[in-house]
């Protein structure tokens, strides 16, 4: 070993508070691998025997071998290899060099060795497997976070705040799944605002954007907890009433209309309001869901021809 690499390896982590000296006669099996830009230290399922202490360059760590999925970036002074160390298996990662670098290989049996000599090197080695241990559950608490808000952007409408049809598709079945299997009644309510494009002709389509979430305010504000409600459509919403029977529905419906009716919207100057109608449609002998909104739609159909800012029942 060359008097630079006997420096760069005493620096290294794994020697941290020992006497690089006592234990140097220790790694003269060892030997200096040199690695090209873009060249493989380590890869998944190929059996490594070696723990690489990294003393010029830089290398990244990806958990799959995908160069797009960067996990941790080593620098001279770290370590490689350390949890095929301990588990004798081969890697689940791989480790690539992104500069020119070079490691000193030391192979496992020197490894224990050096463990067995030095009770500061085996504390060493416990604080980089902790310390990798303590990265891969940050980067799986991130990968979990980012997975449960692309759902959430996926299954939330944007504008409104309140779930999308994409996620109607599947909780209303669920939901209607549950209630036929326990004989309780279920509705199904279509609403849509009337007039809307009157609102976007009128006031633009900002103003319009304003009303939408205004309404959808109003009615996650004046729904049950339990009952579901979604965007369905431009100025159209979908709501699963469970354990409501037509009765209920109707009265839930009119508290819906009503609130919206007597709610104001402020357009600089001016203030307007807006009515909206609403088709109900009870479930009957186990009707499929789209079954169902067909129905709801046609009571609301009904309810638009016979002037608007109304209920009707399928």
């Amino acid at each position: 070993m060359s008097k630079q690499d006997r420096l760069l390896t005493a620096r290294n982590r794994l020697f941290n508070g020992v006497d690089f000296a006592s234990v140097e006669y220790m790694l003269e099996r060892c030997s200096v691998k040199e690695l090209k830009v873009g060249e493989n230290l380590l890869q998944p399922e190929v059996d490594n025997a070696h723990l690489y202490l990294v003393l010029e360059g830089e290398l990244t760590v990806h958990l799959v071998a995908n160069e797009t999925l960067r996990h941790a970036t080593l620098h001279p002074g770290e370590c490689a290899g350390e949890i095929s160390l301990v588990d004798g298996k081969p890697p689940s990662a791989l480790v690539v060099a992104t500069q020119p670098s070079r490691v000193l290989a030391v192979p496992h049996e020197t490894v224990w060795s050096l463990v067995d000599s030095s009770h500061a090197i085996s504390r060493n080695l416990l604080e980089i497997i902790a310390g990798r241990m303590r990265n891969d559950n940050r980067a799986l608490i991130s990968s979990q976070n980012e997975r449960a808000q692309f759902q959430r952007q996926a299954y939330v409408d944007a504008l409104t705040g309140i779930h999308n049809r994409h996620w109607m598709k599947d909780a209303f079945p669920r939901a209607l799944h549950r209630c036929t299997q326990s004989h309780a009644p279920t509705a199904v309510m279509v609403a849509d605002i009337d007039h809307f494009k009157r609102v976007n002709d009128t006031y633009g389509h900002l103003v319009g954007d304003t009303t939408l979430k205004m309404v959808a305010d109003c009615m996650a504000k004046h729904l049950r907890p339990h009952d579901l409600l979604v965007r369905y459509g431009g100025e159209e919403f979908a709501m699963l009433l469970p354990n409501t029977d037509t009765d209920e529905a109707q009265h839930v419906a009119e508290r819906l209309r009503t609130s919206i009716a007597e709610s104001e919207i402020t357009n600089e100057d001016s203030k307007f309001q807006v009515t909206i109608s609403i088709g109900i449609a009870p479930m009957h002998n186990e009707t499929p869901i789209d079954e169902l909104i067909g129905e709801a739609d046609q009571a609301l159909y009904r309810a638009k021809e016979l002037g608007r800012n109304r209920v009707e029942i399928f």
